[in-house]
């Protein structure tokens, strides 16, 4: 199953009270479900006298062992590092990392994880500190995958921003100012960033450390909480992983420069980024936006029912990308290389 066939299948459809029945049958977990957001899979919080859990029934188009790596990897964290505070994998009532269910006449795996605590990060909400916060979370969570492997970690994979190439088959969903602008930038891509992340430091990574899938305490949103969905884990350039999280935070903001050198500064005084490294930060930044852009259009024209959930970034990126090509690459590589200088 291709990354695009992915993204093209449907998410399962079922009620909570199916939801229960499935916590209950398959992991032995006994609780009621309330139904969570989701793109591609179907999310319910299972709610039990012994704490709450995440029930995560994946895409029938997903295979089950994309998913055993990303159980597997939440146990290699908590073992490098428990005080990183991501989910924790329930193995089925027969010991199995991820089971399986049939719902409408197909299957999917299933996964059980433990409920963390805190909501999303406020939208538009982005402080020094907390951009701190996630570029130090971020670095220790690169560093314990560091030696994490699996079979699947080198997938073919639409999101892993080393593989932008793949994008260039659905660019035409975008409107035409849009289109102009992503064809031109993938040119760029192709010839002046794709050849330089060959030689770069490859590991794990999380590769999708936007503000939804980082939790914070609702009464004070810049201490952090959570980590949550590890669907995009990939063996990939490390680097993509702090640019990557320092292109969400330019949602909304004037001056981008302060934001991503503030995030990727974090990372490197936890995980030091080499001159190579950083020395890509600036393009990796836009890569991704215009990775989101290109990728959300064409979703949003196959699922049209689930349109308002898939581009509810659109509008923010595309004027986070025009304000980043005002900027200038040359200033924000200025602005990170002077934060991530020695001394």
């Amino acid at each position: 199953m291709t990354s695009e066939e992915l993204l093209e299948s449907p998410p399962p459809v079922l009620s909570a009270t199916e939801a229960s029945e499935i916590a209950a049958s398959l992991f032995g977990i006994a609780g009621s479900a309330t139904a969570l957001a989701g793109e591609r899979d179907a999310n319910f919080r299972i709610v039990t006298d012994d704490g709450d859990f995440s029930l995560k029934i994946a895409n029938p188009a997903e295979r089950a062992t994309v998913l055993e790596m990303q159980q597997f990897a939440l146990e290699h964290v908590a073992t490098i590092d428990e005080y990183i505070p991501a989910p924790r994998p329930v193995h089925t009532r027969d010991g199995s990392p991820v089971g399986s269910v049939e719902i409408g006449g197909r299957t999917s795996p299933v996964r059980l994880l433990t409920f963390l605590p805190g909501t999303a990060i406020p939208r538009g909400f982005s402080t020094p500190l907390l951009r701190g916060r996630i570029g130090v979370l971020l670095a220790r969570l690169d560093l314990a995958l560091h030696d994490f492997h699996h079979p699947e970690q080198k997938r073919e994979y639409l999101w892993d921003v080393a593989q932008m190439g793949g994008i260039r088959s659905f660019v035409h969903h975008l409107s035409d100012d849009r289109l102009d602008f992503v064809s031109r930038w993938m040119n760029h891509f192709d010839a002046s960033i794709a050849p330089r992340l060959v030689d770069l430091p490859h590991q794990v990574i999380h590769s999708d450390f936007n503000p939804e899938n980082v939790l914070v305490d609702p009464g004070d949103p810049e201490s952090i909480t959570g980590i949550i969905d590890f669907a995009d884990l990939i063996y990939s350039p490390r680097v993509i992983d702090p640019a990557s999280a320092a292109a969400y935070q330019c949602l909304g903001v004037d001056d981008p420069a302060p934001v991503v050198a503030q995030l990727v500064g974090a990372y490197h005084e936890v995980a030091p980024l080499s001159d190579a490294e950083i020395g890509m930060v600036a393009d990796l930044v836009t890569a991704r936006l215009v990775q989101s852009l290109a990728i959300g259009a064409w979703r949003a024209d196959l699922h049209p029912d689930n349109r308002d959930y898939i581009l509810i970034h659109a509008e923010p990126v595309w004027n986070a990308l025009s304000t980043l090509s005002g900027i200038g690459a040359g200033v924000l590589h200025d602005a990170i290389r002077e934060t991530c200088a020695p001394g």
